[in-house]
């Protein structure tokens, strides 16, 4: 399968889903503050994708929602202010749908996680389960006729390097959520 992708590596991908998902958040719910969810979506492209679900998966409603208190296992990602900031936050936008469509929140910021997970511990060859993924951050932002972003801007991180992952960088540059 070919795509617009083909040549961008996996961390290149990654970090165009991310800022799908920013670009959703940030025009959908343009009051709210997502910057502890930007930074923790970030971290993707500058560690290996092996831990950085682990750490991520807390910040994702259908997960979070599922401790009814903070506790030690939270510490881990989060400390005990941010996991009631993100309570609040959630309030009311999502109800933590796990792979539910019509529960944007949640379904967008799952698609990282889900990028990560579908390639733990594999050999990605040409990363086509990606397209897959790309395409439903794309239509969620095309139902509401959001522009979506300039993937040119990761061609810099070939699929060529590093057995096609690409290597390592900071991709809290290209967010439009962090400043």
């Amino acid at each position: 399968m070919t795509s617009r992708f083909s040549n961008i590596s996996m961390n290149g991908r990654m970090a165009y889903t991310i800022l799908c998902v920013e670009t959703f958040l940030s025009n959908r719910y343009k009051e709210n503050d997502w910057s502890l969810i930007s930074k923790a979506m970030w971290k993707a492209t500058s560690t290996n994708w092996g831990e950085w679900p682990d750490f991520y998966s807390v910040f994702i409603p259908s997960v979070l929602f599922e401790y009814a208190e903070y506790d030690d296992e939270l510490a881990e990602s989060m400390s005990e202010d941010e996991y009631n900031f993100l309570i609040n936050l959630y309030s009311g936008i999502t109800k933590g749908l796990e792979d539910d469509p019509s529960d944007e929140v949640t379904y967008m910021l799952n698609l990282p996680f889900e990028m990560a997970m579908i390639y733990e511990g594999t050999v990605i060859g040409d990363g086509s389960e990606s397209f897959e993924i790309i395409k439903k951050a794309e239509d969620v932002l095309k139902k509401y006729n959001i522009p979506l972003p300039d993937y040119n801007i990761f061609s810099f991180t070939s699929i060529n390097d590093h057995n096609g992952w690409g290597y390592d960088f900071d991709g809290t540059k290209y967010s439009i959520i962090i400043q």
